[in-house]
């Protein structure tokens, strides 16, 4: 099993389920494939000075949601908003392969 994350709650994987059944080991890799995207996309918007010391601490404890406010000093689009984009678009990629 994995980490939970601080921005799962962002990864609704009702649409994925519906074309994956329940197959945990495709929903494992789907849900770790959109954390990855989320990921990317906060360290896309993130200041490269502060990747390093960002990512220190989410490997630490990456379901803190301490990490929120943290990026919302760092960050002044709204970072839910962007994630919430790229998950969509990660999702629509997967199902568009899974057809």
């Amino acid at each position: 099993m994995t980490k939970a994350t601080f921005y799962d709650h962002l990864l609704d994987l009702s649409d994925l389920e519906k074309h994956l059944g329940k197959d945990e080991e495709l929903m494992l890799i789907a849900k770790k494939t959109l954390r990855n995207h989320a990921l990317v996309s906060i360290l896309q918007v993130l200041p490269k000075d502060k990747h390093d010391q960002f990512l220190q601490e989410f490997v630490k404890l990456p379901h803190d949601r301490k990490h929120w406010q943290w990026l919302k000093n760092e960050i002044k689009d709204d970072l839910e908003k962007i994630i919430r984009i790229e998950i969509a678009r990660a999702k629509k990629e997967i199902l568009a392969q899974l057809k």
